[in-house]
């Protein structure tokens, strides 16, 4: 069984969340968006290893006057694997009580956690229920809490900077509870670690794993075919074989990592046993905080490996080209509550994620941390774009805003990404046969919205005829060392252009508009900024 699906209410910093979980799931969100309450709420119901938490005033959300909540609740669905397993599990069949069937022919358990806050004191409710969302009666349910803690407990690994690390240089001889023993007490204060320490830890996480958690399923995986790759671009899996893995060098950060993966479980494990066969869920917090990005590839490699969930939080983009498309959620915090939004509203074809994986998910991996897309044709816009905003006033990788050439990837598939995940939009396009041609896809695409919020149409065939006619004649004119009357405007920006190139000639716009202030840049570009800085900040 595994961790379907999580709702929360008035918890911490979570006014209200629903967030449908994967096997592995990486979270994107900016701080203060809920991640940490989400990882809080998961600990203390299923991480500490007694039963039942019992909730404290300030475990409620808090609106922006102080006030507390009246009353917080956390709901916890739990999914066998496959239909109707839990009827033939003896593990399983200890949650007999509480298993409920549902249309879709899978068993589930549904728990929550909730709590009031009554006459200055808190009171905690600890239930589970049916399909309908009504508490089972049961003569004892915080047994069938702590036997789901048991068979799915949480561990948490997180950034322990500044902190003496529990390093597991061990000698691998003698008995395995002995081992574990040494591991939880030993620390190691050596600045570098020597290649055979370094080994003997990757060895005792690999026996630590072995001895506790039994993998689901077959170990070898099925050949990627042409849709797998396109969904899933970048795979660190061949990097998780224990056995034949060797870390080159003596660097120590891998087993530091691998390390803290232990240690997180035998603290959490503490005095009590965990049961082999154990489904745990594994909350792995920013793992690129302290980890070189290659030496992030090769311990995301060994953890993508860990027999059960892991639910991830980073602002890694290589990190996020590991995970499955539609293993990724974004949360948007507003103002009533916290959404979750990831792929599936959208129709995908083969060719649609195939130009997903490459130019967003392979080439351009942070564009899905950012608020909203500019979307635009060339190189040319990006240059000259970025800078005619900051002469104007705004810094938009500040704004949370990204510019995404999309000519060779085409919008469509773009559109669709950015609209599944909440980031908002624009496209900004010239007026020639071809731009007209993406401003009516554009416009097939609009579902109600106002055309101004998405789309730019520039009033010339390209931008350096837009902005020729825009008070840079001068500008050209130089650059092509052309000054008679006679020339036509497109032979000298085309001479212009032969001279110093497109984004050479880009960077000589802005020299030229600078001095004059945000004045002398175009007014339609001027107003495309205000709008799309204007829709960006509505997600903070």
């Amino acid at each position: 069984m595994y961790l379907e699906h999580v709702e929360i209410r008035n918890f911490l910093g979570l006014n209200q969340l629903s967030l449908p979980l994967d096997q592995s799931t990486a979270l994107m969100g900016e701080n203060a968006w809920g991640k940490t309450s989400l990882f809080r709420a998961l600990w203390r119901l299923m991480g500490r290893g007694a039963c039942c938490y019992d909730f404290a005033d300030e475990d409620f959300y808090r609106v922006e006057e102080g006030q507390p909540a009246e009353t917080l609740s956390i709901t916890l669905t739990y999914r066998e694997h496959r239909p109707g397993v839990s009827e033939h599990s003896g593990r399983l069949a200890r949650l007999e009580p509480v298993w409920v069937a549902h249309k879709d022919r899978y068993h589930r358990v549904h728990y929550r956690a909730s709590a009031r806050r009554v006459n200055g004191g808190v009171i905690s409710h600890h239930e589970f229920l049916d399909g309908a969302g009504n508490v089972v009666e049961l003569p004892d349910a915080h047994a069938l809490v702590h036997q789901l803690i048991e068979m799915n407990p949480v561990f948490r690994l997180r950034d322990s900077r500044g902190a003496p690390q529990d390093l597991p240089i061990v000698n691998l001889n003698g008995d395995y509870q002995q081992l574990l023993g040494r591991l939880s007490e030993q620390l190691a204060e050596e600045d570098e670690l020597s290649r055979r320490e370094i080994k003997a830890g990757l060895d005792a996480v690999r026996q630590l794993f072995e001895h506790y958690f039994t993998p689901q399923g077959a170990t070898s995986r099925a050949p990627r075919r042409a849709r797998d790759i396109a969904i899933h671009p970048v795979t660190l899996s061949q990097l998780g074989q224990f056995n034949d893995w060797q870390p080159l060098g003596e660097d120590s950060a891998l087993s530091l990592a691998l390390a803290a993966v232990a240690r997180t479980i035998l603290q959490a494990r503490g005095g009590r046993p965990i049961e082999p066969g154990a489904r745990p869920m594994l909350l792995i917090e920013d793992p690129e905080s302290r980890l070189h990005p290659t030496m992030l590839a090769a311990t995301w490699g060994i953890l993508d490996r860990f027999p059960g969930q892991k639910l991830v939080t980073t602002n890694s983009g290589d990190l996020l080209s590991a995970f499955p498309l539609h293993h990724l959620r974004r949360l948007v915090r507003l103002e009533e509550e916290t959404r979750c939004l990831g792929i599936g509203n959208e129709r995908y074809s083969a060719e649609d994620m195939r130009r997903i994986a490459f130019h967003v998910r392979i080439n351009r991996p942070m564009s899905l941390f950012a608020r909203y897309w500019l979307l635009v044709e060339g190189e040319t816009e990006i240059w000259l774009l970025s800078e005619l905003a900051r002469i104007c006033g705004y810094v938009l990788p500040a704004e949370g805003i990204r510019i995404i050439e999309f000519a060779q990837c085409g919008h469509s598939p773009l559109i669709k990404v950015a609209r599944d995940f909440g980031i908002g939009w624009h496209l900004l396009t010239d007026g020639d046969e071809a731009g007209q041609k993406y401003a009516q896809g554009v416009r097939s695409m609009l579902r109600g919205e106002r055309e101004g919020d998405h789309l730019t149409v520039l009033p010339r065939a390209d931008i350096e005829h837009f902005m020729y006619f825009n008070g840079l004649e001068p500008v050209f004119r130089q650059e092509a060392n052309i000054h008679d009357k006679h020339t036509p405007p497109s032979r000298i920006i085309e001479r212009a252009l032969s001279r110093r190139s497109k984004p050479g000639m880009a960077l000589a716009l802005v020299e030229a508009i600078e001095p004059h202030g945000p004045e002398r840049v175009p007014v339609e570009l001027r107003r495309m900024f205000a709008r799309i800085v204007a829709l960006a900040r509505r997600q903070r």
